[in-house]
């Protein structure tokens, strides 16, 4: 019968576990956070995927997505993308219904929803973001405002921030000590345990958070 959602965080995976996704085809949540992939392909057979989570990867500006219409929510915080142009070019026409994307903690992205700083270079890359994906609700964990889609319109397709410099460059370090978090929305939520799991239809893991989708209310996925 296969399975609902897979969770493999932390398996140091350098590329997309295509064996396991070749014998689960229906599986509509995806997490691999935690691992070292460096590219995003291989996810052709995944026809009912509505989440994937790749936070805390390797992953770069260019990737090999397939057209997946049901994808609704895409987590890549604190990966290697250093060129929204390039990144955006590689999922813009993809994923039509996409509501929820988050791309926190990566070089090409202002660091303002961090540290406070950059308020206009990060509202740049808002515009920019949603003149592109114009169907998101939630960027970054922060709700999409109506203000928000008529400044995109505006100015959202030269608003695109420089690429990343060589000083950005240095992807984050995992703390082992950080509070533990869901990885999704409350109602994917059950009592689990260890890193990796299969489930049938809720799952959660301890210790190492997704960044963005702790933030998720129930009627917003």
């Amino acid at each position: 019968m296969g399975e609902d959602i897979i969770a493999l965080p932390g398996q140091e995976f350098n590329a997309i576990p295509t064996d396991i996704l070749a014998n689960n085809p229906n599986i509509k949540q995806l997490d691999l956070s935690y691992n070292n992939i460096e590219k995003i392909e291989s996810l052709d057979n995944l026809k009912n995927l509505v989440s994937l989570v790749l936070d805390n990867n390797m992953i770069g500006s260019k990737n090999d997505f397939p057209s997946m219409p049901t994808l609704k929510t895409l987590s890549l915080n604190n990966n290697m993308i250093t060129d929204l142009k390039d990144f955006m070019d590689s999922i813009k026409n993809k994923f039509p219904n996409l509501t929820f994307l988050s791309l926190l903690k990566n070089p090409a992205t202002p660091n303002y929803y961090i540290t406070g700083e950059d308020y206009d270079g990060y509202q740049k890359y808002r515009y920019f973001i949603l003149y592109h994906l114009k169907h998101l609700k939630f960027l970054d964990s922060t709700p999409v405002t109506d203000e928000e889609r008529k400044e995109s319109e505006r100015q959202g397709q030269y608003s695109i921030a420089v690429k990343a410099t060589q000083q950005d460059l240095i992807r984050e370090e995992i703390d082992e000590d950080e509070p533990t978090y869901k990885s999704l929305s409350p109602e994917l939520a059950t009592e689990g345990k260890g890193k990796a799991s299969f489930g049938v239809s809720t799952y959660v893991y301890y210790g190492r958070q997704s960044e963005g989708n702790r933030f998720i209310m129930n009627d917003d996925l």
